[in-house]
């Protein structure tokens, strides 16, 4: 056959399997969908896992009719190379040993059965991702530390699942010819410029930890020292990582009035649903699609009384008819007006590339989907932009209106990425095995001090299993995908403010109705993965690589003013780790640990 031939006849096959996939996908995420509003139901949680079992067989399936066709993959100028290398990614990603695939299902329901476990709070029966809410209505650091340890229980039992799972993992990565799984999560250029990125940030996010460190001790006396780690409780977020909470205590210049939209949303009657409509308006101003009618017939916006479902934001792509939806216990506050938009954007995303082939309809990096939606929340975010829309009154541009604001923005911007970095540091750490089981904790909490320049409110042992707190490695999930996205969403911005002609600060950018920043968002939206990332972004922004540059210079004027404070002698930058006789207490664990180990060898053959 001709490469031409070869060309039409891949091609006939692949259209075959684009249908059934969609088909598949469908399916599958419907049943999804479902299940995370009954969790309560084990026989929908089974039904989703056979059309699971399902749709990866047929991955599995599309990976060796990829392989058919090497001899295109390795012509260059074949029209169907990046096609071909795409189904056998995917091919690839639902290929595992069939006792192995087995082995890691049961392994990642039973975590997940764990993390979804209700908790008595108070007289209050909560989910891990039901917390924040709560947590952030609290005021008595009592009250904050005793329903922090409650939330940071429930995993506990996941520990031993969770080494398992790394172990098992690491012997089918060894089976696809990986050194072990780190390699198939992050490879070593995407590190790279991870490390590059958090150097660029770290001196901002120092300064504006240093201030708010300050600004907390004043309302914590005692609890809380100028030159240690901030106790992580006190922050009103279970992670330290989005600490909106504490806006209306630690913003400087009480006598200028802060944007506080909770109470403008409720003044002005707002819904759950309003929130997302506005959204939608913004987008549609824009030039861009509106969210068809079966989008509002079947998300979720409010969590349903008596009934135990999954509240963490979440956007789906059904694959299929239009559908799409979200799923998210919405509340009127500051926190969620920018979630709402940030999902919304997911939406959008999902709506621009529905006409691509099954292959092509997905990010083509994780950081993407994540940094345009949040790059929406920040154009909607801007002061301009919610005096538009009646959300923001008597705000005018002063230094001290600037330097809140920004302030402001820091708290659920800036904290998010020194977070993630020690999030998925420890999890690459534990899947190329430099840190062990017996030491899970222990090193855990050392990266969120290091990077995030938090603590626990006193040591936590190997008893704990704390990392599983988070979804993302409850559920197996990468997470430092959202380090980049809260980068790149300033890059985004900045691009899509210059074709909006705008000028002045960047942070005062208004993107609504801009039908040419609509149609520069739209080169990032709709071509999916139909070209590598790095193409898409040249197309976008006339670079190839993610840059600190635009968030920097979005941020310059609240830098400017906290290095003010600095050289004024009122404010102390950087924190202490307490690693003292780390390395003799490591060791001693590591004995018990292997001890045990030995025990209950010994046990096992005695009595088995």
């Amino acid at each position: 056959m001709t490469m031409k031939e070869q060309e039409e006849y891949a091609k006939s096959i692949l259209d075959i399997y684009d249908k059934n996939l969609t088909t598949l996908a469908y399916i599958t995420s419907s049943s999804e969908f479902d299940t995370h509003l009954h969790l309560n139901d084990s026989h929908r949680r089974r039904i989703t896992e056979k059309n699971y079992e399902f749709y990866r067989a047929c991955l599995k399936t599309v990976a060796n009719v990829g392989r058919k066709f090497k001899d295109l993959i390795a012509q260059n100028e074949s029209s169907l190379q990046w096609l071909l290398l795409r189904t056998q990614a995917i091919g690839d990603a639902g290929e595992s040993d069939t006792t192995i695939k087995l082995e890691l299902q049961q392994l990642k329901a039973r975590m997940k059965e764990v993390y979804h476990r209700k908790f008595v709070w108070n007289g209050t029966r909560l989910g891990v991702d039901e917390v924040q809410e709560t947590l952030g209505s609290l005021e008595s650091p009592d009250d904050l530390l005793s329903l922090w340890n409650a939330a940071y229980e429930v995993p506990t039992p996941m520990r031993d699942y969770y080494s398992t799972l790394i172990a098992v993992q690491n012997q089918q990565a060894k089976q696809n010819r990986w050194t072990d799984k780190t390699e198939s999560t992050a490879n070593d250029e995407e590190r790279r410029i991870v490390e590059q990125l958090w150097q660029e940030l770290k001196p901002l996010h120092r300064l504006l930890h240093a201030y708010i460190r300050q600004q907390m001790s004043k309302l914590y006396p005692g609890l809380i020292q100028l030159d240690q780690p901030i106790p992580i409780h006190l922050t009103k977020d279970v992670f330290g990582s989005m600490m909106t909470y504490l806006e209306k205590d630690v913003l400087p210049f009480p006598h200028v009035k802060g944007i506080d939209l909770g109470p403008a949303m409720k003044r002005k009657n707002f819904t759950e649903e309003k929130i997302f409509r506005y959204a939608d308006e913004f987008f549609v101003s824009l030039n861009l699609t509106r969210a068809p009618e079966r989008f509002w017939n079947l998300s979720v916006f409010k969590k349903s009384p008596n009934r135990h479902m999954a509240c963490h934001p979440t956007a789906f792509d059904m694959y299929k008819y239009d559908d799409v939806r979200i799923r998210m216990c919405t509340t009127l506050t500051s926190r969620d007006f920018y979630v709402v938009h940030h999902e919304m954007g997911h939406i959008q995303h999902y709506l621009q590339y529905k006409s691509l082939p099954f292959w092509f309809r997905r990010s083509p990096h994780g950081a993407f989907s994540e940094a345009i939606g949040d790059a929406i929340a920040l154009a909607t975010m801007s002061p301009t932009h919610l005096k538009r829309i009646g959300l923001l009154d008597d705000y005018t541009s002063s230094r001290e209106d600037t330097v809140k604001f920004l302030i402001s923005q820091g708290l659920s911007r800036l904290f998010l990425p020194p977070y993630a970095y020690a999030l998925d540091t420890w999890r690459w750490s534990v899947y190329n095995g430099s840190i062990q089981p017996f030491e899970y904790n222990r090193r855990y909490w050392e990266l969120v001090c290091e990077y995030q320049g938090m603590k626990p409110n006193e040591a936590r042992n190997e008893r704990y299993f704390d990392a599983g707190t988070k979804l993302h490695v409850a559920f197996d999930l990468s997470y430092i995908k959202y380090f980049l996205a809260h980068v790149f969403q300033f890059q985004i911005f900045d691009v899509l403010c210059r074709e909006a002609g705008h000028q002045g600060p960047l942070h005062l950018c208004d993107l609504h109705g801009s039908v040419a920043a609509g149609k520069k968002l739209k080169i990032l939206l709709g071509l999916g993965i139909s070209k590598p990332w790095q193409d898409i972004l040249e197309e976008f922004a006339g670079v190839r690589t993610f840059s600190a540059q635009a968030c920097l210079r979005y941020f310059q004027p609240l830098r400017d003013y906290l290095e003010e404070l600095v050289e004024q002698g009122q404010l102390q930058i950087g924190w202490t780790c307490d690693k003292k006789n780390n390395s003799s207490r490591t060791e001693l664990v590591h004995i018990s640990y292997l001890l045990f180990l030995c025990l209950s060898l010994i046990v096992s053959e005695k009595f088995f």
